[in-house]
């Protein structure tokens, strides 16, 4: 490695380290009752944590009430949190828990028949290598048809193709084994394939 690289990578790990550290300082202190520091810390995940959660009940306005349930949530709860890891995990966790209930209550049976619900907004996500394959009105069938996938089987591409976790940190996130996580991405895209087959 050059010295250039190298002092590249060594600012990049400072980098990340002092970034980690201010976000333990804000949960410590978002733990001893500040809200401007708790705050902050949502302005750090919001982004991140409206696209996951939008992916999972394709609502704008169901997204935008999970994700201020989830805020207030999170708030009450700030105190159990364990420092020393990451925060955006156990937020999303919270969500997800939140958007499973009220998925459970209002949308118990889902098809891919649906697809002419509103589906994903293509610029607001990626979809990596398949997101190439398709034009823009292509685009917008394979997210209408990802939309109205089971909600175990979207979640689990979501997770894979948007969080960009693994098999392992999606089958810990959903308390499943990681053999589920691997059927179910299995069966997710089979159903995705079926679905926009006419444009392949």
């Amino acid at each position: 490695m050059s010295k250039n690289n190298w002092e590249d990578s060594a600012r990049s790990s400072v980098s990340s380290s002092e970034s980690k550290s201010d976000e333990q300082k804000l949960i410590e202190s978002a733990q001893n009752g500040n809200k401007t520091a708790f705050g902050k810390l949502i302005r750090m995940h919001q982004k991140r944590l409206f696209r996951f959660v939008y992916g999972l009940v394709n609502s704008f306005d169901m997204t935008e009430d999970l994700v201020q349930e989830t805020f207030v949530k999170a708030f009450e709860k700030i105190k159990t949190f364990k420092t020393g890891y990451a925060f955006y995990p156990w937020i999303a966790t919270i969500a997800r828990n939140s958007a499973f209930n009220l998925i459970q209550r209002e949308e118990k049976k889902e098809s891919l028949d649906k697809l002419t619900e509103v589906g994903f907004n293509p610029q607001t996500v990626e979809l990596g290598a398949l997101d190439k394959l398709l034009d823009d009105e292509n685009k917008k069938r394979l997210y209408k048809a990802i939309s109205a996938l089971p909600v175990k089987y979207r979640t689990v591409f979501i997770m894979r193709n948007f969080e960009k976790m693994d098999y392992a940190e999606i089958a810990s996130y959903l308390k499943i084994p990681p053999g589920t996580v691997d059927s179910r991405l299995h069966r997710a895209r089979q159903m995705l394939l079926n679905a926009v087959k006419d444009l392949l």
